[in-house]
């Protein structure tokens, strides 16, 4: 079955780039989303979310960048609420079938008119869809588009900075030609998300517009297992490409946490390693300061370790073994830093069997430039 875009400009971005993205499917699919858990949710979210809850299949979304549409209260649902009813007119849907989104600057009004008539182009100029192309369409301070394919998976991302868990500002569309009922489709999307766009960071603020959806084309039977391994490549290479492109960024933290007592405890101690400032710093500086991550994997108050059980690694070189440090040569350690965009960071607590892993970036001096001067 064809999946169709269209993509036109609204005027939102600065550059003066292509800035708004319609996608249509020839038949109601099953879509499954996940939203940002932030309290102080954009318009887009709260009625996209609307729907989702009380509907199982959509015909087509719409997404602008370089205005979040949040913060704009009544006028600002009012807006979303015409995005879906326009491109519902244009392609003959009903407006209920349309799902919405927006990212960039919050607190601005969208130039609904403007919107609209780039609505109606987009509507009027379909064609097969672009991943590439989508991605470009919906980035804002993206250095580069973030799409990914696999067999029986697809998908177009976007995301840089206000990166944190539960979402992590991102969006996301994935898709699976497989025949998949609803259940089915919910049960793989939920947990590929924990794994992937949900064990991301960048600054450790969540996003008010974070939305990320699983659709199902219903096209081919195939082993719900195989969809799941394609549909999380998918999610963890797009996931992984947000955080490579962390404003500013110049090196991926992969801290794994391995033999915890369970899952859960292995992920709150992960998360708290990659939202670790001092070690985000360390990565940039390509400087192998285990002490940091043993202080930011001790520091998570439901979860006690033993630091007579912890033994941290950075690449393969063991730092610390079991609470003592080694005679590693930390200039060899500081080589493979510096010679690497991706590091890993393995924190063994010794206890369990359980592990989790997490994606961050370093912190940078751009980082700082670009979010210091975001709205001027």
């Amino acid at each position: 079955m064809s999946v169709l875009m269209g993509i036109s400009k609204a005027g939102l971005k600065p550059s003066g780039r292509e800035d708004l993205l319609v996608v249509y499917f020839e038949k109601p699919l099953p879509v499954s989303a996940v939203y940002t858990k932030n309290y102080f949710k954009a318009a887009p979210v709260i009625h996209s979310q609307n729907l989702t809850d009380r509907r199982k299949e959509f015909r087509a979304f719409v997404v602008n960048s370089g205005n979040a549409n949040c913060g704009t209260g009544e006028e600002g649902l009012r807006h979303a609420e015409l995005m879906a009813e326009r491109v519902a007119k244009n392609l003959n849907l009903k407006r209920e079938e349309v799902l919405v989104f927006s990212t960039g600057i919050i607190g601005v009004p969208l130039p609904i008119d403007r919107v609209l008539e780039a609505i109606d182009t987009a509507c009027g100029n379909l064609e097969p869809l672009d991943l590439k192309r989508a991605s470009e369409a919906i980035s804002t301070t993206d250095r580069f588009p973030k799409y990914a394919r696999e067999k029986y998976a697809f998908g177009f991302g976007k995301g840089a900075g206000m990166i944190h868990p539960n979402m992590a500002t991102m969006l996301a569309y994935v898709f699976t030609p497989a025949k998949l009922d609803y259940e089915e489709l919910r049960k793989i999307h939920l947990e590929v998300n924990e794994k992937t766009f949900n064990s991301i960071t960048v600054d450790g603020c969540t996003s008010t517009n974070d939305s990320f959806l699983l659709i199902s084309l219903n096209e081919e039977e195939i082993p719900a297992s195989r969809v799941k391994e394609d549909v999380f490549k998918v999610s963890q290479k797009i996931a992984k490409l947000i955080v490579a492109d962390g404003e500013g960024a110049t090196k991926v933290g992969i801290v794994r946490v391995i033999n915890a007592l369970h899952r859960e405890k292995a992920k709150a101690i992960a998360e708290k390693v990659a939202v670790s400032e001092l070690v985000k710093t360390a990565l940039f500086g390509c400087d192998p300061n285990w002490g940091r991550i043993a202080a930011a994997a001790g520091s998570v108050p439901d979860y006690p370790i033993n630091p007579n059980s912890l033994s941290i690694y950075i690449g393969e070189y063991k730092l610390l073994e079991r609470g003592t440090p080694t005679d590693v040569n930390l200039e060899e350690v500081a080589k493979y830093m510096r010679e690497h965009k991706e590091v890993l960071i393995t924190v063994d607590l010794g206890e369990g069997n359980a592990d989790w892993t997490y994606y961050t970036s370093d912190l940078t001096y751009d980082y700082v430039k670009l979010n210091a001067e975001y709205t001027t």
